[in-house]
């Protein structure tokens, strides 16, 4: 018999401690991650336990408001409103399950299933999206068809993973060979990479980072206003950031994050003020030999919709 909990604030140490009782828990079912400051959304956490109070599953979610904009004059005529907000749910990387026993595992996705609908139900939520383990092996067609059952439409996703447990020269023999030119080339070019040492450093990645948006025209995911959460997770060892520098200039960064010995780059930035800039593929380079020092088992190069 399994029960659940559904809360909107753990104790972080013992909710990331539980994690890493899984090898494929990644950083995004952490409360570094799911904890923020914003306005925008907040985080639920849920626990499966087993009859002893033990924890046998974990699932965070971001609770997300949406602003709903109507520009037709009909739809404002119809509905007599010009904006609503709406709820989102979304997960990454879970749910975290903490049995390799099949039939067990089922039990347990069911009853967290059960929990979603409740946390739906509770925050008049439109639309929930969720992103299972790239590195959970046992997600088998049964485990589909439970996510199925529940509502869920079911789309296939890829990661493209380096196992890092091979030593770094063969990691670098088996990059292809237009790559090795590449990072050969930057450092011919003089661009120079350093790992953020100190809080200057970090301000000055973000202004790269609003500036690398700017010419994107997107949203900056790593606003300014996030500087101290994101010190916070430097100073954890959880996110790494590399700078890469030409002629004493900040031409690029990179971001990675780093948890239960998996690694993830978040974004590589970049000013576009160099032509053909190799900094980002340096920076790539140097973040995968930190990885082997690091005693990574894996680098995620993170991927996208199966074809």
């Amino acid at each position: 018999m399994y029960t659940f909990k559904i809360l909107t604030s753990v104790d972080s140490s013992m909710w990331n401690n539980d994690l890493t009782k899984s090898n494929y828990a990644t950083f995004f079912q952490t409360t570094n991650y799911l904890n923020s400051n914003s306005k925008d959304h907040f985080p639920v956490f849920i626990y499966v336990l087993d009859q002893d109070d033990n924890v046998m599953g974990q699932l965070g979610l971001r609770i997300i408001k949406t602003v709903v904009r109507y520009s037709s004059p009909f739809f404002r005529r119809l509905l007599h409103l010009i904006s609503s907000i709406t709820s989102r749910g979304i997960w990454l990387d879970g749910p975290i399950i903490h049995t390799n026993d099949k039939n067990t595992r089922l039990e347990i996705l069911q009853k967290m299933m059960e929990a979603i609908k409740v946390v739906s139900d509770k925050y008049d939520l439109v639309h929930i999206e969720g992103y299972t383990p790239g590195y959970d092996l046992m997600i088998d067609d049964n485990y589909k068809k439970i996510l199925s059952k529940n509502n869920f439409i079911i789309q296939d996703y890829v990661t493209f993973i380096l196992d890092m447990k091979k030593n770094i020269d063969d990691i670098w023999s088996d990059l292809p060979k237009r790559l090795k030119q590449d990072i050969n080339r930057a450092k011919r070019r003089n661009i120079s990479i350093k790992q953020l040492e100190i809080y200057d450093d970090l301000k000055q990645y973000l202004i790269l980072a609003q500036e690398w948006a700017t010419t994107k025209g997107i949203v900056n995911s790593t606003p300014i206003e996030d500087i101290e959460s994101l010190w916070a997770d430097h100073k954890s060892e959880m996110s790494k950031f590399f700078l890469a520098y030409q002629d004493n200039e900040l031409i690029s960064g990179l971001q990675v994050i780093f948890f239960n010995r998996i690694v993830q780059p978040n974004e590589v930035i970049s000013s576009y003020s160099k032509p053909t800039s190799l900094g980002g593929t340096l920076l790539t380079w140097t973040s995968i030999e930190w990885a082997k020092t690091v005693n990574a088992s894996v680098y995620d190069f993170t991927g996208g919709k199966k074809r």
